[in-house]
């Protein structure tokens, strides 16, 4: 089977979906399918000219040559989606007819660049929401409800739902929204995304060349790793960590980048236990994320069935307890509570937050019974593996072949 991944970003760069796409892409290149990855050229955080074409573990990528601006600021990420997508429409229409085009949600309604050749040449198209767009950026106030934008960005979202093969969505709420924003219910499915247990394990501190760097002293570090974005509730944290200022042996420590980076930036500066990191790179993902004892995952409330953060994901593969702060019908929440690997605290709740927080602190037997949960969940049903085996199920039995039931009866 000919498969073609449409996303922004792909490997090396950073962002979690170019993380997603990859793993899913090398799964079914080692299954034995035929698989092709378009991306940009530019990287999630900007500039960088990556080759046009290169193949990885099976897999041909053919990078396009759109503008890589940045997340600076709204209109050089508005400008980099819109020529992202002018570049894939082009792309799509040259490159050889494709079985199944997976298209992610970055940029917003990339999708809509596959309509064309699903139309013309009968290839069949998954939306594979990661964020359901212009609703994301109505509930950041990024756009207002009844502006012309939203209402066209509404119209090419609610065709390219419907007239999608399947939509994957990543939470049972996610899927609601869906189904609102005009996606069939027959072909609406929920897969949730995952870590790889084998690229990230638990590191003992004592065997960890990040820990006593990352922790500085600190004898319980919180960690929230990831994107800093609009998306995710840093003030509940923060309120948190002021809390507990006075409590030398817990740190917060922010690693990565983002829109609301600064809002973290201006807390460090005043508050002793707030710390800042960059990105570590890929290879040094497993140190980074074991130097932590506890892992914040948050959302805003506004998001709810929106996006899915997938910080927890990798926490579980790590085998630390995770901090979820965010609507309580996310699949974080659910997972988390069904697999007893975490807490979850409300939106604007930081004295529960500091509570739970420094109860964990204080009781390192439970963090390790949690974090060997969550790490035990990964391995058995909820890692890499299992995970890209269900979406392979999945495209297999959208486009079947000769070649995809030999694979399935193996």
């Amino acid at each position: 089977m000919k498969l073609l991944l449409l996303n922004q970003f792909f490997l090396p760069d950073l962002s979690a979906t170019a993380r997603i796409a990859a793993d899913l892409a090398e799964d079914l290149a080692a299954a034995g399918h035929e698989v092709t990855a378009v991306a940009s050229r530019g990287s999630y955080l900007g500039g960088g000219r990556l080759p046009r074409r290169e193949r990885h573990r099976g897999v041909e990528i053919v990078r396009l040559p759109a503008t890589a601006l940045g997340r600076g600021t709204l209109a050089r990420r508005a400008l980099d989606y819109a020529s992202f997508h002018a570049a894939a429409a082009v792309a799509l229409a040259r490159l050889p007819r494709q079985d199944v085009v997976v298209a992610l949600t970055t940029p917003p309604l990339a999708g809509a660049a596959a309509l064309p050749v699903r139309a013309l040449r009968g290839s069949r198209l998954v939306s594979w929401v990661q964020d359901l767009y212009p609703e994301v950026a109505v509930a950041m106030g990024a756009l207002s409800r009844g502006s012309a934008t939203a209402r066209a960005m509404g119209a090419i979202s609610r065709a390219l739902l419907a007239r999608s093969d399947r939509v994957v969505a990543l939470g049972e709420a996610m899927r609601e929204r869906c189904l609102s924003a005009g996606a069939a219910p027959e072909r609406t499915v929920v897969l949730p995304n995952w870590a790889d247990p084998a690229e990230i394990r638990p590191v003992p501190h004592a065997e960890n060349p990040l820990r006593a760097e990352l922790a500085a002293g600190a004898e319980t570090l919180v960690l929230y790793s990831g994107n800093m974005g609009r998306a995710h509730d840093l003030a509940t944290p923060l309120a948190a960590a002021r809390r507990l200022r006075d409590r030398p042996g817990i740190a917060f420590l922010f690693v990565g980048d983002g829109a609301r980076r600064g809002e973290v930036e201006r807390a460090a500066r005043e508050l002793p236990n707030v710390r800042l990191a960059p990105y570590r790179p890929r290879e040094a993902l497993a140190d980074s994320l074991s130097a932590g004892d506890l892992h914040l995952v948050t959302l805003a409330p506004e998001l709810e069935g929106l996006v899915e953060p997938s910080k927890a994901y990798a926490a579980m593969a790590a085998g630390r307890p995770a901090v979820y702060v965010g609507p309580a019908g996310s699949e974080v929440a659910r997972t988390l509570s069904a697999e007893g690997c975490g807490v979850a605290v409300a939106n604007g709740d930081d004295a529960g937050l500091a509570r739970a927080v420094a109860e964990l602190a204080g009781d390192p037997g439970r963090r390790a019974e949690m974090g060997s949960r969550g790490r035990r969940a990964t391995e058995e049903r909820l890692g890499r593996a299992a995970a890209t085996a269900r979406f392979r199920t999945l495209l297999e039995a959208l486009a079947p072949s000769p070649g995809a039931a030999h694979l399935r009866a193996e």
